[in-house]
């Protein structure tokens, strides 16, 4: 079926920062003039719930496996930086010098990217 040839039907899904509430909303008000049952339209809202809910939990569950990842590499990624801390005493070649400024952008790169789903994992529990 044609999206476009479905008259009052966005091309694309719902925004996923909506509230449960105003999908449906949205779609009771596009599906009105198609005078459905309302035992039909109780059935869509508990179905549209049902969806929103799983697909809260279902990101989620990815944010905090992409976090576990990250956080594993982080740490990895230090442990092989254990001769900075000596750096005074010990004797770098310029090249791992410059290996090791390169890990440190990717560790911070990393990092950074690590805090950015921190964030969105706390914006999604707040919703609740």
């Amino acid at each position: 079926m044609d999206d476009k040839s479905t008259p009052g039907l966005g091309a694309g899904p719902p925004d996923r920062s909506e509230p449960v509430s105003d999908v449906v909303e949205q779609i009771h008000r596009e599906l009105q003039r198609l005078d459905m049952p309302c035992t039909c339209k109780d059935q869509l809202d508990r179905t549209i719930i049902a969806i929103e809910a799983w697909r809260k939990l279902k990101l989620r569950k990815d944010l905090s496996d992409n976090i576990e990842r990250e956080y594993a590499q982080l740490v990895s990624g230090l442990a092989f930086l254990g001769d900075l801390a000596r750096i005074g005493q010990s004797t770098l070649s310029p090249q791992e010098m410059d290996d090791h400024a390169e890990s440190l952008k990717f560790l911070a790169d990393l990092a950074d990217r690590c805090a950015r789903q921190l964030n969105e994992l706390a914006r999604t529990c707040e919703r609740d």
